[in-house]
């Protein structure tokens, strides 16, 4: 497992290509040598174009994506000509297997990318189906941002005596993000949002420079697209991603943010996890995420690589059980002490109890931030966490907490 930003696709890439490059070569209705399973479109085809270019010079070296949202015929036509390298969607690659497009028969080298998040979003009964099917001997490799009950359990069902790789802090807020909280009133979310986006464009212009490219995380889909088309309307040039679009319009805002297009994605939690966007310099929560560990993930946007990146979160009072949690752990990074979160399905919902709690005043501070009195985690003084107030105009959002800080999950996210 390893803190996010880290170079997990280059782990796991570079011996998987040498693995297959010293292979038999593929015949006539063989399947891949390797699979790297994945939980969503993007990441797969993050580990797809980081395959490819480590692989540029290698003649005949093909791989092939395999995600739903895409062409089945197409992906049908790759599988079927052969290819060394499948990066896949868990549900996509049963649906091939399954129809004789692709098998299991050359598979010696399997990759499970992001595999707590691919738990939470329901692929377990696939993976376990790939896993249970393949050849002996085989090499697994697990890779995680956390390492929940639910992970472990996977682990020790279908991995033979592993080895634990820890890079870094993992379950914990990456050390050189400057994070800052800024108190609103809900309905003056949006105009700060976008005076400090404009403030920060002129600020750059002034400079010759461009507009930090800035990562911006709301909580619907249709606030995503509404966010987007106004910042556009204020020319702050700005895409929407979330899972209400399609794959085709997905990519092209991928492609407009990374080449420069737009300086701002919006996006659900769907770019949260596995999106690896280089000189990604700001990440803002318009609205927090509902639980802490999806927090983490968010601002592990940026500070990627070991560069240096800011977060701004804007909170009303609804969000006083995250935003304590949020305080503690700053509070711990600042006294230099090391710390970690549970993660996974039952954390969350320990989490969603405390926050009950914590709404109807049966509990005074969250404990699922947990030191663990482990290595020092060193803060420099730029680096140094900020926990201010916004400004008078926006003081006024009243004391009482709200009545749903936590619920059940949203089926807008995706």
């Amino acid at each position: 497992c390893a803190e996010t930003g880290s170079g997990k696709t280059a782990a796991f890439s570079i011996p998987m290509i040498q693995h297959a490059l010293n292979q038999a070569p593929l015949r006539q209705g063989d399947g891949p040598y390797a699979i790297v399973m994945a939980p969503t479109r993007e990441l797969a085809q993050q580990i797809e174009a980081e395959a490819k270019t480590f692989t540029r010079s290698s003649k005949g070296f093909r791989t092939a994506i395999i995600v739903g949202g895409t062409n089945m015929s197409e992906q049908r036509g790759a599988l079927r000509s052969g290819v060394q390298i499948v990066v896949a969607t868990p549900g996509r690659l049963i649906d091939h297997l399954q129809q004789g497009n692709t098998n299991l028969s050359r598979v010696s080298f399997v990759v499970l990318d992001e595999a707590d998040r691919m738990l939470d979003m329901g692929f377990e009964p696939q993976i376990r189906e790939v896993l249970m099917n393949l050849p002996k001997p085989h090499q697994t490799l697990l890779f995680s941002a956390t390492m929940p009950s639910e992970v472990e359990a996977l682990a020790s069902d279908y991995l033979h005596k592993p080895v634990k790789v820890k890079v870094g802090t993992t379950s914990a807020p990456t050390a050189n993000v400057s994070q800052h909280l800024e108190k609103v009133v809900d309905a003056e979310k949006v105009d700060r949002l976008v005076t400090m986006l404009i403030g920060e464009q002129r600020e750059a212009m002034k400079l010759g420079q461009d507009m930090p490219m800035t990562v911006i995380f709301v909580e619907r889909k249709n606030r995503a697209d509404e966010i987007a088309e106004l910042l556009n309307a204020e020319n702050v040039p700005a895409a929407a991603l979330h899972g209400g679009r399609s794959q085709g319009e997905r990519e092209a805002a991928l492609h407009d943010y990374k080449t420069g297009r737009c300086s701002v994605l919006v996006a659900t939690d769907v770019a949260a996890r596995g999106l690896d966007v280089k000189g990604v310099a700001h990440v803002v929560n318009l609205d927090l995420p509902r639980n802490f560990e999806d927090y983490v993930h968010r601002i592990g946007r940026t500070g990627r690589a070991g560069m240096s990146g800011r977060s701004t979160s804007f909170y009303t009072d609804r969000d006083s059980f995250i935003v304590a949690q949020i305080k503690r752990a700053l509070l711990e990074l600042e006294a230099g002490n090391a710390f970690a979160f549970a993660t996974g399905r039952e954390a969350r919902a320990k989490e969603r109890e405390e926050a009950k709690a914590w709404r109807e005043g049966r509990t005074v501070e969250p404990s699922v931030v947990e030191t663990d009195g482990g290595v020092t985690i060193a803060v420099e003084d730029k680096f140094k966490h900020m926990i201010v107030s916004a400004p008078a105009a926006a003081s006024g959002g009243g004391a009482g907490a709200a009545d749903a800080a936590f619920g059940s999950d949203s089926d807008d996210d995706w």
